[in-house]
């Protein structure tokens, strides 16, 4: 106490200039210098509990206060938080002088606290760096704005302008930029180059296939249109027999554009196929097919097929095969080998029939919409078109191969995944 009553005249006059807070505590935490807190004890603060401890200690509280703020900020006062420090006095005196030995004896807490400046002031006092770095910040954000206006804004604003002229007809499709600049925007650009391809196939196949259509529906309609007006114009006068062939004729036409219709139809439903999640085997389908072809003098002939699942429906599957054999019946074939091997994740299936075959010049043709030799037989040429569709909403794929004799068409159909079988083609 005869301490700290000397040591406070001194503490005043520091506090004057330096405005903080100062008390002074004993080695239980009691004050015994400062203004009014003498004896009070602040053993329970945190930052006392450790210096009491020797070690040095600092918190940051709220600043709170009884009274209003001041209208304008003051130099010690601007600040709403407070910093207390708490350090220990530690007094070190030897054990044993020779050897080096020392005992830290812990004598007091010297307790400051203070408000920060206000931090308009420091600034103001160091207006000359905030300006410097104020202007750093806003040329590094000027480069920035520009390089992403040059590297995502200008390809962007490229392939909208590419989307106008192919709104005005300037242009047929979107083109990949040349300098994409980003790896994103160059995915984009390919991403949009492949659906205008797809866009422009699609219209181009939309556009022939009406124009294949109305040719197809025009001449039997005007085959139907010029019997009834001559039965119509010469009913009294034409013969029976001559009527009669007139409309069967007519009936004949009828039918053949019935028979277009529900190929349409089936050629709609194939191109809009949503592949299922069924699976059937090949084996077991042929069975329930070949009985249904061998009525008509058609033979299927299987060499071992491999019984293994494949990811395809069944009705899917089978429309493929009924077309595939409906287009052996129509070129006179009276059998039709198959041969079957698993490869990889597919099963590749050869279909070869002793028909009459597929001239050369027509072999790539065949998978055209209405392409057909056999008008004259009631054929619409829609078979081949059916079977492509459905096999590649399976992910599947058909292809004519070349052979000496009769036609040979190969069939690649997905394989369930972890399905194993053994192979079944021959060389």
């Amino acid at each position: 106490m005869k301490i700290a009553n000397l040591m406070t005249p001194v503490l005043r006059d520091t506090q004057q200039v330096m405005l903080t807070g100062m008390r002074v505590l004993d080695a239980q935490g009691l004050v015994i210098a400062g203004r009014d807190e003498v004896g009070l004890s602040l053993a329970h603060v945190e930052e006392v509990q450790e210096a009491l401890k020797g070690f040095y200690s600092a918190r940051i509280r709220q600043r709170l206060s009884d009274e209003p703020p001041p209208p304008l900020y003051s130099l010690s006062r601007g600040s709403n938080i407070r910093a207390f420090i708490a350090y220990p006095i530690i007094e070190t005196l030897p054990v044993v002088e020779d050897v080096g030995l020392e005992q830290r004896y812990l004598q007091g807490v010297i307790y400051l606290s203070r408000t920060p400046n206000n931090i308009l002031r420091d600034l103001y006092a160091v207006k000359a760096t905030v300006v410097f770095v104020s202007c750093s910040v806003l040329a590094i954000v000027f480069a920035l704005g520009t390089l992403v206006s040059a590297t995502i804004a200008r390809p962007i604003r490229e392939l909208i302008a590419q989307t106008e002229r192919i709104k005005h007809g300037e242009q047929k499709q979107i083109k990949p930029l040349k300098n994409p600049v980003t790896y994103e925007i160059d995915q984009l650009s390919s991403s949009f180059a492949e659906m205008s391809k797809a866009l422009v196939e699609r219209g181009d196949y939309i556009r022939r296939f009406a124009t294949h259509v109305s040719h197809e529906f025009k001449t039997p309609l005007t085959a139907i249109q010029g019997a009834l007006e001559l039965i119509q114009e010469h009913a009294d006068s034409m013969p029976e027999s001559d009527k009669q062939r007139f409309i069967a004729n007519a009936l004949a036409d009828t039918q053949r554009l019935k028979q277009l219709v529900h190929r349409l139809l089936e050629l709609a439903r194939a191109d809009a196929l949503e592949p299922s999640r069924q699976t059937c085997q090949l084996s077991e389908l042929l069975a329930t097919i070949t009985p249904r072809f061998k009525a008509r003098g058609l033979e299927l002939i299987a060499y071992e097929l491999p019984r293994t699942p494949l990811a395809i429906a069944p009705d899917a599957l089978e429309m493929v095969l009924v077309n595939l054999f409906e287009n052996s019946v129509q070129n006179g074939a009276s059998s039709v080998q198959i041969y079957a091997e698993a490869k990889s994740a597919q099963l590749s299936i050869a279909l070869h029939d002793n028909g009459s075959g597929i001239s050369d010049a027509n072999r790539d043709k065949i998978f055209t919409p209405f392409f057909t030799t056999k008008r004259n037989q009631g054929s619409a040429g829609l078979g081949l078109s059916i079977c492509l569709s459905v096999l590649k909403a399976y992910g599947g794929q058909l292809d004519v191969l070349a052979c000496q004799q009769g036609a040979l068409f190969k069939l690649l159909i997905p394989i369930v995944a972890d399905a194993t079988s053994k192979s079944g083609l021959p060389t």
